[in-house]
């Protein structure tokens, strides 16, 4: 099967230097078109999850995805019901709502003889309006998305497979569909990131294009011991940054381009949450425990290492790390050294600490979460650092709990696509109401905890899809932002944004301020082409760095602001 996703247009760039950037060309290698046709947007469909070794199929291994060997054997496009679905190449239908092939509560599979293939289309609104033996023509609209659970409200999408004439196989559609994959995943995903990594094999399965093929029946690929991010189990409620105010920027920023990895490294990677020059990444090679290495922005080189993987989990002005145990969880100030065990559940998350290294929360629910399931039961934990004082709180089913700010907590609840964000002082016991959202996403807290972001999809008024940003004030009401696209807090009133402009040749990143909409363009597309791979990308906590794997070359770069 031919391995080549994109191929490459040559850049000449101020600087004399000469760059690659993926180029969209439907060619012989790529004969398919994608099974949603017009403009991805807000208002129309998203990429939702990707195929292979996500970070959703490995929490649900066992519970969707064990006949797969563990990994989503599909790709699945956030889209309303009703939304028409199209023939991504010629092709004979052949079955027609037959469960064999689960994806209820309609399916759908055609036959490409030709390319050696066959589409199966799941979780369709209704039954297809096609019949076995009609020959369909690319682009030809056959069946309506609808939603796994029959509410069109829970999670509509559409579950595309590619599979084997024999159908016992599934491979990556990405390697033959022509779409611009990484741009399409910078927002819109059901994860905060895509892959799941193994760290005893940590460069394997972790990009959108080398993932494996499945076969039914077959060994789980993904039944990792030591891997990142933790297990739901074992992941802290995540924490806002510490309060930042910093200096404005101005248009005439400089800002530098440099690569600083080297071919096939460090897929995990993360900034210190103070440490303004520390980049710490997680790398290693097939059979041997990934090593957590320290790497300076301004050398652009590691510095240091920190031992075996997996990194730390810090708390939110890295004085403190928690780390899970055989024995139960530990806290260690770094500043002494000194440890502590805590009380935590041994069925709960990791603790988070507060922001002035007070309190812990975590929270302890009657099993995972999973869409168009009954909500499990949460109580929320609340204890002085050292794990004294320990206060339970039972919690609505469903909500989840993250620190605010030193006192107050954010708890988020989704039911039935409406998504309620309250407000609870852990000091004076007040509970505030925010409001409610229909299909809200992207959740982010700003540095201390002053405002969030989030985004709308599919609302009722079209006007009313896209960012938002929200004072955590009682009273405070969500002003809608004049862009759209994935962005990163770059302190309490400012962030960095990359409009969602999938088919553009390179992506631009953008600064804006929430709170007067001062707003410029921080990168020329030809002096600084890049495009972000699978979506990600990560900012210094002082601003002034940006990490990316770049799909020039697939190698960990630096954006340099104000260097």
């Amino acid at each position: 099967m031919v391995q080549t996703l994109m191929f490459v247009r040559l850049f000449i760039v101020l600087l004399s230097f000469a760059w690659l950037i993926p180029v969209r060309a439907q060619t012989p290698e790529r004969p398919l078109i994608l099974p949603l046709q017009g403009e991805p947007g807000p208002n129309t469909w998203l990429f939702g999850q990707t195929y292979g070794n996500t970070i959703g199929a490995f929490n649900r291994a066992d519970e969707w995805y064990s006949a797969g060997q563990g990994l989503h054997f599909g790709i699945d496009l956030s889209a309303p019901c009703g939304t028409p679905i199209v023939a991504v190449a010629d092709g004979e239908v052949m079955f027609v709502d037959d469960f064999g092939f689960g994806s209820r509560p309609h399916n759908l599979l055609i036959r490409h003889s030709d390319l050696g293939y066959v589409s199966l289309y799941g979780h369709l609104q209704n039954r297809a309006p096609v019949t076995p033996g009609q020959f369909v023509t690319q682009g030809e609209v056959v069946g309506y998305s609808g939603d796994p659970d029959e509410t069109c409200d829970s999670r509509p999408h559409l579950h595309y497979e590619l599979r084997s004439l024999n159908y016992q196989t599934t491979y990556n559609p990405i390697l033959v569909m022509d779409a611009p994959w990484d741009a399409l995943a910078s927002i819109g995903r059901f994860d905060t990131g895509l892959f799941q990594q193994d760290l005893m094999d940590a460069r394997r399965w972790m990009m959108l294009d080398d993932q494996p093929d499945v076969t039914f029946g077959g060994r789980r690929l993904n039944a990792y011991t030591v891997t990142l991010p933790l297990p739901g189990g074992q992941r802290p409620p995540s924490n806002p940054p510490v309060t930042q105010d910093l200096p404005p920027l101005t248009e005439n920023t400089p800002v530098t381009l440099k690569r600083i990895g080297y071919d096939g490294c460090c897929w995990d990677y993360v900034w210190h949450p103070t440490q303004t020059d520390a980049l710490y990444v997680s790398d290693g090679v097939a059979g041997q425990m990934a090593t957590v290495f320290h790497w300076s922005a301004a050398q652009g080189q590691p510095v240091s290492d920190l031992g075996t993987a997996p990194r730390p989990v810090w708390s939110p002005d890295g004085s403190h790390e928690v780390r899970w145990g055989p024995n139960g969880v530990t806290i260690r100030r770094l500043s002494d050294g000194v440890e502590w065990m805590t009380p935590v559940p041994g069925n709960g998350n990791l603790p988070a600490i507060s922001p002035d290294n007070t309190r812990l929360l975590w929270l302890q629910r009657s099993g995972e979460s999973v869409p168009g399931a009954e909500a499990p039961t949460v109580n929320l934990f609340i204890s002085a650092i050292t794990g004294e004082n320990v206060q339970q709180t039972p919690l609505e089913p469903g909500t989840n709990a993250v620190w605010l700010d030193n006192e107050r907590l954010l708890l988020t609840r989704s039911q039935n696509a409406l998504t309620t964000i309250e407000i609870s002082n852990v000091a004076t016991g007040e509970r505030i109401t925010l409001g409610s959202w229909y299909r809200m996403r992207g959740l982010s807290i700003a540095p201390g905890g002053e405002r969030v972001m989030f985004y709308l999809t599919n609302q009722a008024d079209p006007a009313r899809s896209g960012v938002y940003v929200l004072e955590t004030k009682q009273g405070a009401l969500p002003v809608m932002l004049p862009w759209f696209g994935g962005w990163r807090w770059r302190d309490s009133h400012t962030v960095y944004y990359m409009p969602f402009e999938p088919d553009a040749p390179s992506e631009r990143l953008v600064y804006y301020d929430v709170v007067d909409g001062t707003t410029f363009d921080l990168t020329d597309p030809a002096q600084h082409p890049f495009i972000a791979m699978n979506g990600d990308w990560h900012i210094s906590a002082d601003g002034r760095w940006m990490a990316f794997h770049n799909a020039a070359d697939r190698n960990l770069w630096l954006l340099g602001i104000g260097e």
